[in-house]
Parts: C-alpha cells; sequence; structure tokens
C-alpha cells in the first residue's frame, strides 16, 4: 500500500531529475553555441588571411611587371629601363640611411640596395605597409596601371605592396668583379585582410630575362 507520503517523496525526487536534466540541456545548449561561434571566427579569420595572401601574391607579380615593363595598354610602364642585368644605376647609393627610394623619388621609389654593413635585410627596415607621404613601398598598379578591387565586402581594406631589393647575381665561374655583376631581383609583397590588421607577407626572387 503507497502512503500519500511515499508519493510525496516519490514526486519530490522525479523534480530533482527533471531540473538536473534541464540544467544539463541548458548547459549543452550553450556549449554548442560557444562552439559555433568559435567556428565561425576561426573561419572569418581564416578567409581574411586567405584574402591577404592572395592581395600579397597579386602584388608579387604587380611587380614582375614593374621589372619586365609590361604595363597596361592604357597605362605603360615609364621605367623600364629601370631594370637591367648588369646595372644598378637606378638603385639607391651605398648610404645605409637611404636603402630605399621613397614616393618623391620617382622612378626610384620602391627600389632597395641591400645593407651593406649591418645584416639585417633591407625588407625588415622598412614599414612595408606605411601609406604615407614618405612612404618606400609601391602600391599596386602605380607604375603597371593594373587595378585591384578593394574595400567592398570581404575583399582587401587596402591595395597590396611591394619593394624590389637587388641582390647580385652570378653564374658559376663568372666574375664577381664591380663592372662584371649581374643582377637579379628580390621582391617583398604585403597584403591585407579586409581587417587592415590581418597581413601577409610574400617573397619571390625574380631575374628580368634579356
Amino acid at each position: 500500500m503507497i502512503t500519500f507520503s511515499t508519493r510525496r517523496r516519490e514526486a519530490g525526487i522525479s523534480l530533482v531529475i527533471v531540473l538536473v536534466l534541464l540544467i544539463a540541456a541548458v548547459f549543452l545548449g550553450v556549449s554548442a553555441g560557444v562552439i559555433a561561434l568559435q567556428s565561425e571566427k576561426a573561419s572569418r579569420i581564416d578567409r581574411d588571411r586567405q584574402a591577404a595572401f592572395q592581395a600579397a601574391e597579386a602584388a608579387l607579380t604587380d611587380a614582375q611587371r614593374d621589372i619586365d615593363g609590361t604595363g597596361s595598354s592604357s597605362s605603360p610602364n615609364v621605367r623600364t629601363i629601370t631594370f637591367s642585368q648588369d646595372s644598378a644605376l637606378a638603385f639607391p647609393g651605398d648610404d645605409e640611411s637611404q636603402l630605399c627610394g621613397a614616393i618623391t623619388d620617382g622612378s626610384a621609389f620602391g627600389l632597395c640596395k641591400l645593407p651593406l654593413q649591418s645584416g639585417r635585410p633591407t625588407w625588415l627596415q622598412v614599414d612595408l605597409a606605411d601609406a604615407s607621404g614618405t612612404t618606400h613601398s609601391v602600391e599596386y598598379g602605380h607604375f603597371t596601371g593594373q587595378t585591384f578591387p578593394v574595400n567592398k565586402a570581404a575583399l582587401p581594406a587596402a591595395l597590396p605592396r611591394y619593394i624590389i631589393e637587388l641582390i647580385a647575381f652570378n653564374q658559376p665561374g663568372q666574375s664577381a668583379q664591380v663592372g662584371a655583376q649581374s643582377f637579379a631581383y628580390r621582391i617583398t609583397a604585403i597584403g591585407f585582410g579586409a581587417d587592415p590588421k590581418t597581413r601577409v607577407v610574400l617573397q619571390a626572387f625574380y631575374r628580368k630575362e634579356s
């Protein structure tokens, strides 16, 4: 025979079990929501990094057009003769304080020599992202007339930029004396994501064909 007190005790236990299950369900729901938000954030960051990566790749290609003198039909490259396998005249001199040409230096803009004294690479001494009046990095399309879509939806927040460093290039057995040197170029490019804080830096070595 079930008494009233027994039924009341069973009802109390059932209520506790229901409350425990409800709390567990709430915790599971909150955890699932947090995981979903973290996954969405990670996907957004990865997508932004991919956009910055592709922008940096585009800047490397634009720098190669700059070197080869292959500007757009509406804006032919103005410094075709700047890049020569056997000449460094267009690049800054041996002054360590002027490693790269500034935007005010005309056809020498963005051209850099490797430092003679310090072992620190030139590209680490230049603010690639700087877009001020004294910047040393070349904006995409500046010399080639190419266009690149930015500042829309998930597109990069700013145009990618690049610098071109002059480096010695001598085949085995070839003289390395001054006057007999041959040159190639190290291109360093920076690309931006939709968030301007997302940045990717890429490098490529390039030698202009004769």
